[in-house]
């Protein structure tokens, strides 16, 4: 078997045992984007371990956050979006500063961050998934629309990321489906 497709075989097992391993979840909504979901962080984290550590700090531009930016980023917001819109814990924006952090605590931050907003997605009832919510442009959106824009957010990001990657002449981690 070629290594790009046993990279995203191991992918799609990793996500469908991390799904088969979640309680069920609250809401159709859920339902029905957890395996997308669980793909999208499977892959972010596959990006942040195909970094080498020595390049974490490396950005394309003096105006571009670093690598290791990157990924702490995705892993705060990710987190900070999802208890907002899906279980109304609205906290003031605080990104952590990770400057001097290793690439291990890096990975394990997002890695943590990532499994506590999937819970807080699968614990969120159908009844709260069709409520309302004001977003950042002031507009009334379905909780399960606003939440939407975590997977946007992370996907975005990673984009970043894996392309600070090939700018290193480094071979990305294979893009894994669900």
């Amino acid at each position: 078997m070629q290594m790009k497709n046993f990279i995203t075989l191991i992918v799609f097992l990793s996500a469908v045992a991390a799904y088969a391993a979640d309680p069920e979840p609250k809401s159709q909504y859920v339902k029905d984007i957890l395996p997308v979901w669980e793909v999208s962080t499977q892959n972010a984290l596959a990006v942040a371990r195909a970094m080498p550590a020595d390049l974490y700090d490396f950005k394309p531009s003096d105006s571009s956050m670093t690598f290791s930016e990157q990924i702490v980023h995705i892993a705060y917001t990710s987190l900070w979006l999802t208890q907002r819109f899906a279980a109304d814990q609205v906290q003031e924006y605080s990104q952590p500063d990770f400057s001097g952090k290793s690439k291990e605590e890096v990975v394990a931050y997002l890695e943590g961050n990532l499994k506590k907003a999937t819970e807080l997605l699968v614990a969120m009832p159908e009844e709260k998934a069709q409520e309302e919510v004001k977003v950042f442009s002031g507009k009334m959106l379905k909780r399960y629309v606003a939440l939407m824009f975590v997977q946007d957010h992370l996907a975005n990001h990673r984009a970043k990321a894996n392309l600070y990657i090939r700018m290193n002449d480094i071979k990305p981690p294979a893009y894994g489906f669900f």
